[in-house]
């Protein structure tokens, strides 16, 4: 039986799709970590190693019957990382048709479900990636913490950290973030939030995890907190609305597809963005995704045929 594999390689577990050339999905596998830029070179050719193998060699089938193959991955639009993971996947005998691209295109391809549309992806980052009927492409942001990342959960959580320290030096208002972060960390004082922040070890997912707090702050009328939902919101409206142009969706029917903890998770900053969003462009149809990334790199595999 011919058939497309589809991967879609994420910082904690890597997922692969099986479908007919019809796009009818036979079997899906799972293995773990594959960003390479995050895991590094040998745990991700083993998760890949892992994932491959099994969904064709232990299930029974041969790579003879693949007739092509597609791997969504962060870093994939660096050509040095590509040059390494095709390395890895021709190391377990796949010797057909291979495509190698980002993780934003094939998770837009499976979140439309193979539609023209826009996909903005908000969790520990951000990146906003769309394409139009006519193949016209467009990415916003998705550059990391350092130099990008704007409305994340990272975003959300430095900006709690630093209104804490502003109200602590009398410099910013007084702020119930102060309060819950102390608690969810089992801190006495705000000078100890310091030590935790720099601490050997400390990462950004740790700083993103503070982002949950916000919408609490929100719920108890926190002026502060409100003010860094409406900053978020404002940003990840500010991606969207530079792909809308760019791609020339402002008088069409357009689906933007969300996902990611701080658009699924808060429902504040949702239904603000929705909204906010909705009134720039009432034909706008936002909903969540259709299909999964895995699904959508396996979708691109039977276009190359």
């Amino acid at each position: 039986m011919n058939y497309v594999i589809g991967i879609d390689g994420g910082g904690t577990k890597t997922k692969l799709v099986r479908c007919t050339l019809d796009g009818t999905v036979i079997d899906s596998y799972m293995s773990g970590p594959s960003n390479i830029l995050s895991s590094g070179y040998g745990v991700v050719r083993q998760s890949l190693h892992d994932v491959i193998i099994d969904a064709v060699i232990n299930s029974g089938d041969c790579f003879e019957e693949c007739r092509a193959m597609c791997i969504g991955i962060a870093g994939a639009a660096r050509e040095s990382v590509k040059v390494q993971l095709e390395a890895i996947i021709r190391e377990t005998g796949y010797k057909g048709p291979l495509i190698i691209t980002h993780d934003a295109e094939t998770a837009l391809i499976g979140g439309t479900d193979g539609e023209e549309g826009i996909l903005l992806i908000a969790g520990t980052g951000t990146i906003c990636y769309g394409e139009n009927k006519e193949g016209k492409t467009h990415r916003v942001g998705g550059w990391g913490h350092i130099i990008g990342d704007e409305g994340s959960a990272y975003s959300i959580g430095v900006k709690i950290l630093n209104a804490i320290m502003r109200a602590y030096d009398k410099r910013g208002q007084e702020t119930i973030l102060t309060e819950l972060v102390l608690k969810r960390l089992a801190l006495e004082t705000v000078e100890d939030i310091i030590g935790e922040v720099y601490k050997v070890g400390a990462s950004k997912q740790d700083i993103a995890g503070y982002a949950i707090l916000i919408e609490e702050a929100c719920n108890r009328g926190d002026e502060v907190a409100l003010k860094i939902i409406d900053e978020t919101i404002d940003a990840l409206v500010e991606a969207v609305n530079t792909n809308i142009h760019y791609l020339n969706f402002e008088n069409k029917s357009t689906k933007v597809i969300i996902n990611g903890s701080v658009l699924i998770n808060n429902k504040r900053i949702q239904e603000g963005f929705c909204n906010k969003l909705q009134l720039l462009y009432p034909k706008v149809e936002v909903s969540y995704m259709i299909q999964d990334a895995a699904y959508g790199a396996a979708i691109k595999a039977i276009r190359t045929i």
